[in-house]
């Protein structure tokens, strides 16, 4: 298993974000000048970090390999929430105004803002890899999800993006107090999503289908959520230092070789007496990390429920954000000056960083500012030979530009070669014929899963029904 490092974020006046191991408890790194509000930071993608400022109209960004700011960008107003895409693309920001704002990272271009909620928005999340979806909760006690495609859909004209807000792909308005934290599972479009409230309730949604799967009630209000990397557990941070653990699949069980069942349906932890703001699991869910109102940060033990380390005591402001991840390739080691110094060459590669880094632009405070991109450029793309060449097209489709040995070579065998002279590049219309089969091979698929699907569905209630009788 892959080391695992620990981002921590405070909201303490001239605060640091510092890297631990969670494995040992080492401090390996500080990052500089971060007063982030709850919910107020997160990766960017690859390469960065970003957090809004508590109480100002600025966003920090930081690398990897820098304990400084690399960059700072200026907003119409504070930030009290933040999001990025996995792949860093795009970033969303909510406001106290209730709108939210989407950046792209690339150009640094105000893509879109909108009013979308009625008061303060608090958390933001983009659904796991894809990041088609967004999910926005504010203190108006709604939920809302967004369809990337709609918000930033390119057929709109700049004056309809201003006039015209999106219209959410699913709304849900069943808190009965501010919502506080959201959190989405994997499996994308399938996944689900959790979403905690003052008033004491989690509730666990489909979205793909868009309902109420599971409403989930603790006896203090909840700050923060999360669930296990399989989705088989869910633990709630409670606003006086409990945390709640509950199953997803089946019945809550004690520890290992203790024989305890947790009462009411789930399992508690008990720790400090403030406020559990923030919760993050390893990728193997044998531990939970945990961030305090009181500046406290504890790992616990899942198998035994019990506290194992502190990476961080009381009195360093509230945790406003913890993170953990693989620890990255272009860590700033031995910042911390409590870490194991590193060789002169890693140490030498650390300070440099990556060879190409994601793109970075300033970004832009209003909408319709070119952003860090001149009228005449293109967004920045990286071209880390992910994508295989082609070859040398014409744009009328002619392949005058390549000679015909080139083109046997190139062409996918059994095409034909009539559609040479045709509209499309000849690359394109192989490809549009492969996926045409590929889509005609899975509705076939499709239907045949459906049928049998139906049978066994026919066999299980005739059975049933046999058996009753």
């Amino acid at each position: 298993m892959h080391q695992q490092v620990a981002l921590i974020a405070s909201s303490v006046d001239g605060g640091n974000v510092t890297t631990w191991d969670v494995s040992t408890g080492t401090l390996l790194a500080t990052y500089k000048t971060n007063v982030s509000p709850r919910n107020g930071f997160c990766r960017l993608g690859r390469d960065y970090l970003i957090g809004s400022q508590l109480g100002k109209g600025s966003l920090h960004f930081w690398s990897w390999h820098k304990d400084h700011v690399l960059q700072r960008a200026f907003t119409v107003e504070p930030m009290q929430a933040i999001a990025a895409t996995a792949d860093g693309m795009y970033v969303a920001g909510g406001g106290a105004s209730g709108t939210i704002y989407i950046w792209a990272t690339g150009s640094g271009q105000l893509l879109r803002s909108w009013p979308a909620h009625y008061k303060a928005v608090t958390s933001l999340v983009f659904t796991q890899h894809s990041g088609g979806l967004l999910l926005s909760g504010g203190e108006d006690t709604v939920v809302s999800t967004w369809l990337l495609m709609d918000v930033l859909d390119a057929s709109l004209s700049q004056q309809a993006m201003q006039q015209q807000p999106p219209t959410p792909l699913y709304s849900w308005s069943e808190h009965t107090l501010p919502v506080t934290s959201i959190h989405v599972g994997a499996g994308q479009a399938n996944a689900i999503a959790v979403t905690a409230s003052l008033d004491r309730s989690c509730k666990i949604w489909s979205l793909a289908q868009g309902t109420l799967l599971r409403s989930l009630t603790f006896p203090a209000s909840i700050h923060s959520i999360r669930t296990d990397p399989g989705d088989h557990a869910l633990y709630a941070g409670a606003g006086d230092g409990r945390i709640f653990e509950t199953s997803l699949v089946g019945e809550v069980t004690g520890g290992e070789g203790t024989g305890e069942r947790a009462e009411a349906g789930y399992y508690t932890l008990e720790g400090t007496t403030t406020a559990v703001t923030c919760l993050a699991t390893t990728t193997d869910a044998n531990q939970l990390v945990s961030g305090c109102e009181d500046g406290t940060v504890t790992v616990w033990d899942m198998r035994t429920r019990q506290p194992i380390r502190t990476l961080q005591k009381a009195g360093k402001g509230a945790v406003t954000a913890v993170l953990l991840m693989d620890r990255p390739a272009f860590l700033a080691a031995g910042q911390g000056g409590r870490g194991e110094k590193p060789n002169s060459s890693a140490h030498n590669s650390s300070k440099k960083g990556p060879q190409r880094p994601q793109p970075l632009a300033p970004f832009s405070k209003y909408y319709g500012a070119a952003g860090g991109v001149k009228p005449w450029e293109g967004v920045p793309v990286v071209i880390d030979g992910s994508t295989p060449y082609r070859g040398a097209v014409s744009t009328s489709g002619t392949a005058a530009m390549m000679n015909s040995s080139q083109q046997d070579r190139d062409l996918p065998s059994g095409l034909d070669m009539s559609a040479i002279g045709s509209n499309e590049p000849v690359g394109l219309q192989a490809e549009n014929k492969k996926l045409r089969e590929q889509l005609q091979q899975a509705q076939h698929a499709s239907e045949r899963w459906q049928h049998l699907h139906s049978e066994l569905h026919s066999a299980c209630v005739n059975k049933l029904l046999k058996t009753s009788g």
